[in-house]
């Protein structure tokens, strides 16, 4: 191990959670959001009205509801309406998402180019999405946020131990081996465990912790379908949707995911062609712009 493995070695994955959770803090409003909408007898106005407190949210909120996201036939005008006609799930996963995207506004890193990141994100959270609808999956904007959140980690990791992730590439690429395996040979952990640690720090459901927790290694997971949509959107992302390349990576997958979520070289490539169509909008309405 070289002397700069060594040295990013000896912090705990713990108090870098610590640190980089005052860095890339959720606002306020997030958590008063939770708590509404974690009491049964909350009401409509209550969660509007603390939605309300945060004008740039409620605008990004009301630029979704509006838009191809939710595919609404009728225009959102106001923020109680969008409660009432997307409901409170939804409305907490958009907050989620949104409010994780602004959190890391504005980072920089030489090892990673953020833009780039960003728009991968963005892919995943909408193959994982777009699976999951064709899963007849009833909480599909909550994989959407899964893989949206996925990298988190590693955005971590870019910003305060670049030259450890430099290391972990090149040695990965070299050996052919899963970046995640040679982070946690390297550093103690990886970041899939990483990001789902700071998740939980930031008080996230457990759900969308495990998401990112399992997402190299689905077979650990207690719910085999999400975890295979999560694996799935992670390994197609980033794909041209031709034949050769998609059956490529559809032979990469294991057997067992494929048979939970009845994959095939043509579904797979649909689910891109599907991604492509959705993905500049997406774009625009969650990653804060300039």
């Amino acid at each position: 191990m070289s002397d700069a493995a060594e040295q990013v070695a000896i912090v705990p994955m713990d108090k870098l959670v610590t640190e980089s959770s005052k860095l890339y803090s959720l606002p306020d409003v997030y958590l008063k959001i939770k708590s509404i909408i974690a009491d049964p007898d909350s009401q409509i106005s209550e969660l509007s009205d603390v939605l309300s407190t945060d004008p740039s949210l409620c605008a990004r909120l009301l630029r979704i509801s509006n838009s191809a996201f939710f595919g609404l036939s009728n225009k959102i005008e106001t923020i109680s309406r969008a409660v009432q006609i997307i409901g409170f799930k939804h409305i907490h996963n958009l907050v989620v998402a949104t409010s994780i995207a602004r959190a890391f506004d504005g980072l920089s890193s030489d090892t990673a180019n953020i833009q780039q990141f960003w728009m991968a994100s963005v892919e995943r959270a909408l193959l994982a999405r777009i699976l999951a609808s064709k899963q007849a999956f009833l909480d599909a904007e909550r994989l959407f946020v899964g893989g949206l959140l996925m990298d988190i980690g590693h955005l971590v990791m870019y910003e305060h131990m670049p030259e450890m992730m430099e290391t972990a590439i090149i040695r990965a690429e070299a050996e052919g081996r899963p970046l995640y395996a040679v982070e946690t040979e390297l550093l103690g952990f990886n970041a899939a465990e990483l990001g789902a640690a700071l998740a939980k720090h930031w008080q996230l459901p457990e759900s969308l912790c495990n998401l990112i927790r399992y997402q190299d290694q689905p077979e650990l997971s207690e719910d085999k379908q999400e975890a295979a949509i999560i694996y799935v959107a992670k390994k197609l992302a980033g794909t041209v949707p031709e034949p050769e390349s998609v059956k490529m990576v559809f032979d990469s997958i294991p057997v067992d995911v494929k048979n939970t979520l009845d994959l095939t070289p043509q579904s797979c490539e649909q689910l891109l062609f599907d991604e492509l169509g959705e993905l500049s909008e997406t774009l625009e309405l969650i990653i804060p712009q300039g």
